[in-house]
């Protein structure tokens, strides 16, 4: 998946912030990153399966850097 279709997913989901949408990130079958809105402001959370880590981010574009560097470093590995 390439960074422009992951701002597109997180776009649609702080479009619509006043419910509880949950995008999941999977590669290889193994679910890695959760995505969602904070209800009713515009402030993205990522969880990190493995590690149970949330981390908040402001911006579409950061949150979406950090899913691309991960889907992709764990491509590699």
């Amino acid at each position: 998946m390439n960074i422009t279709h992951i701002i597109e997913l997180l776009s649609t989901i702080c479009q619509y912030n006043n419910v509880r949408i949950t995008q999941t990130f999977t590669l290889d079958s193994k679910d890695l990153i959760l995505a969602s809105c904070v209800p009713n402001t515009t402030i993205l959370e990522l969880t990190f399966l493995e590690t149970s880590k949330i981390e908040s981010f402001n911006t579409i574009e950061e949150a979406a850097a950090v899913i691309d560097m991960h889907l992709n470093r764990t491509k590699v590995l």
